[in-house]
């Protein structure tokens, strides 16, 4: 007390905002909780004069502030969150791994991840030496390709067998520009450590997939940067195109279309949300035309000499996830262009239709209940109004029929089971045909008749019907969209405009791609990174802003390489969307803190008038600056369907009968066949077949009587 009582005195401290009265009450009241047993997290209001802080406020200009290791404790102090959540977090994961651990080996159970768990703890155990000497035997070369997806585990593993071993060879294969699957436990840290472990280095300097123009075009916009991928481990190498797609163009009336077309939102800053919404519908009107300009033979694909019309399934648009997809969709679907989104990993159980077939199955377990009936009645399957429904109310006798009707499905559902009864439901009420005479009509038949395939399969391990029902209802309140049983189908396999995640999308590639969103990004919330030294990953739980900042490197160096896949999907032409975000109507925009940003403004913060310089000044030959006018929102007109007329068609040859599978009794009644000119020595007349054996007239209370042990038998 002393000590701090000198320091004060001592100092320059305003005694007007700081007088010494208060400043003896403030220090009784802060060492008499001091001497207290801790029971609680509250902290005295007196305690937060003696921060740092506070003390320098209530310091006269000029003077010397009082400092002494105290005051900075009680800074760190009141900045830190009293809180024991995040302990018990860290010390719950722990327990929890460990029990589950326990309770798999009590149970006899063993995982994917259990055998890569197991397998490491016997390497590094006392007989690991002898464990990897015998897989080197009997496996001396190993070739682990997608290596930029690896973990420190696998890898620990890899460099325990074979790392440095004579007569072996480890080969680690992999594009780290790639490495873009950490939500899976990925580590592109564990590729940089690897990369610096070896000494031999290859690269292929050949693109097998896209046109000239579009190789040209990502060489040009990683080149922008010296280190365009963050981490001088992952380097960029600009690479050729293969000889055999020199003859790749796209052309529009007779135009060659460009490689790569950025479109920039015009105006001034824009928020997401509004930059979401132009950039789906300018990305469906384009489609929409180049569809259009397919259909009339003037957008065409060309392969050195040979071309061929534009076509749906030929465009693809990559998006980050099921929300940006629904609103592509959606975008699409306004201008009548069919979609199909390939990375559904939506649950069935989260659909409208799951939650029709519940009352459904209700009405028909109970349809004497009006209430029930009625619920199942106002569905979208039926079709009916309002006042459609209303006029059966009133209709006695309509209404018995009805009740009959859902009476005889009960039936069928307790005889046949529940797939019958619904499709037998069906067929009388003609659902799959209303449904697929309105808009988005066979994605919801998809998912109906999968229910259906869930409810059939349920069925066979409930007890009832009404369990059925109950176990429907619970995976509606409780949907899970882990389990593959329940994930949504694809709709159709026809010629469709696709929509695929970026994640899914890597390895594949698309004749054309559009990019609506690529500007967008997702600010790094949570201190996890890998420190830069170790690459040991680290997960601070008091969120320092030293943390934020790292993790929030390793996002965007995670975004740069998604960019990178997305870009690298298109064979002919990819457009991106592009604008400057931010949520302030002017200055500046955030646009640099995207993947796309950091290479064409270095990461430096600019308003729309720098970002459109910048974009000028990088557009130009197999890369071109769109600036996109009003929208026209026509919707495009699918070509008619053709139906050919058909006829029956003739039999122009003799069909070879000369040997069939018959019985005698075949031969008997259908004569001979041409067959039979293969057998002359078999005297079929001598063998009986002409003889007629006469029956004796029986009744009901004769039978032929026959030698006890003789059996009724006939020549052959």
């Amino acid at each position: 007390m002393g000590e701090i009582e000198g320091v004060l005195e001592n100092s320059g401290l305003d005694r007007r905002k700081f007088n010494r009265g208060n400043q003896g009450k403030w220090m009784e009241k802060v060492n008499a909780w001091a001497q207290e047993e801790t029971l609680s997290y509250q902290l005295p209001d007196a305690l937060e004069k003696f921060a740092q802080s506070f003390l320098l406020e209530r310091t006269k200009a000029g003077g010397e502030p009082p400092v002494h290791p105290l005051f900075s404790a009680v800074e760190s102090l009141l900045a830190s969150s009293l809180t024991l959540t995040d302990l018990v977090l860290a010390r719950a994961m722990v327990e929890i791994r460990d029990a589950v651990a326990r309770e798999k080996r009590r149970r006899g159970e063993l995982g994917f991840d259990d055998m890569l768990s197991r397998l490491d703890e016997a390497l590094r155990g006392d007989s690991g030496e002898t464990l990897a000497s015998a897989i080197r035997q009997r496996f001396p070369v190993a070739m682990i390709d997608e290596f930029q997806d690896t973990d420190p585990q696998q890898y620990r593993i890899f460099r325990r067998i074979w790392r440095r071993q004579p007569e072996t060879a480890l080969l680690l294969i992999g594009d780290p520009k790639q490495a873009i699957y950490a939500f899976r436990g990925a580590d592109i840290f564990t590729y940089m450590k690897a990369r610096g472990d070896v000494a031999a280095h290859y690269t292929l300097d050949t693109n097998w997939r896209s046109s000239p123009g579009m190789v040209g075009s990502v060489n040009r916009l990683f080149s922008l940067s010296d280190n365009p991928f963050m981490f001088h481990e992952i380097p960029f190498l600009p690479v050729k195109a293969a000889a055999k797609n020199k003859g790749l163009r796209f052309t529009v009336d007779a135009a060659d279309v460009p490689a790569m077309n950025v479109w920039l939102m015009p105006g001034d800053t824009v928020g997401s949300g509004d930059y979401q919404t132009f950039m789906a519908q300018l990305c469906a009107t384009q489609i929409r035309d180049w569809l259009s300009a397919g259909q009339q033979g003037r957008a065409l694909l060309w392969r050195g000499e040979t071309s061929r019309p534009v076509q749906a399934s030929d465009i693809t648009v990559l998006v980050r996830n099921r929300l940006e997809a629904a609103q592509v969709r959606e975008a699409l679907q306004t201008l009548g262009i069919p979609s199909v989104y390939l990375s559904n990993r939506d649950s069935v159980f989260e659909t409208l239709e799951a939650q029709e077939l519940l009352w459904l199955l209700q009405a028909v377990l109970a349809p004497e209940r009006e209430n029930t009936l009625r619920s199942a009645l106002a569905t979208s399957m039926f079709g009916l109004t309002a006042l459609d429904i209303e006029n059966l109310n009133q209709d006695e006798q309509a209404w018995d029929a009805l009740v009959e009707e859902f009476s005889e499905y009960r039936q069928i559902w307790r005889q046949r089971g529940v797939m019958p009864m619904l499709r037998a439901l069906m067929t009388a009420r003609h659902i799959a045909e209303n449904l697929l005479a309105t808009r988005g009509g066979e994605r919801r038949l998809t998912d109906i008749l999968h229910i259906s395939e869930l409810l059939q399969e349920a069925a066979s391990q409930l007890e009832s019907e009404h369990a059925l029902v109950r176990w429907l209802a619970q995976h509606i309140a409780e949907p899970d969209s882990n389990a593959a049983s329940q994930q949504m189908r694809l709709e159709s396999d026809k010629h469709l405009v696709q929509i695929v995640t970026i994640h899914k999308s890597k390895g594949l590639e698309y004749p054309l791609v559009w990019l609506p969103f690529i500007a967008r990004f997702r600010k790094q919330d949570q201190a996890f990174y890998h420190d830069r030294e170790t690459f040991a990953a680290v997960l601070d739980l008091c969120q320092d802003e030293a943390s934020l900042e790292l993790a929030e490197a390793e996002r965007l160096a995670e975004d740069l390489r998604l960019l990178y896949v997305a870009l690298t999907r298109a064979v002919w032409h990819c457009s991106l969307g592009v604008a400057p975000l931010s949520s302030r109507k002017s200055g500046n925009s955030d646009f640099h803190l995207s993947a796309l940003g950091r290479l064409l403004q270095a990461g430096e913060a600019m308003d729309a008038a720098g970002l459109a310089a910048r974009l000028a000044d990088f557009c130009h030959g197999d890369i071109a600056l769109q600036i996109p006018g009003e929208l026209d929102l026509t919707p495009w007109q699918a070509p008619a369907a053709t139906i050919p007329r058909l006829s029956a068609r003739e039999l122009q040859r003799r069909i070879a009968d000369d040997w069939r599978v018959t019985s005698y009794s075949g031969l008997q009644q259908h004569g001979f066949s041409g067959g039979q000119d293969l057998l002359p020595r078999l005297d079929v007349d001598a063998a009986g077949v002409g003889e007629v054996v006469e029956e004796p007239q029986l009744t009901p209370h004769q039978f032929r009587a026959a030698p006890r042990g003789d059996l009724p038998a006939q020549p052959v």
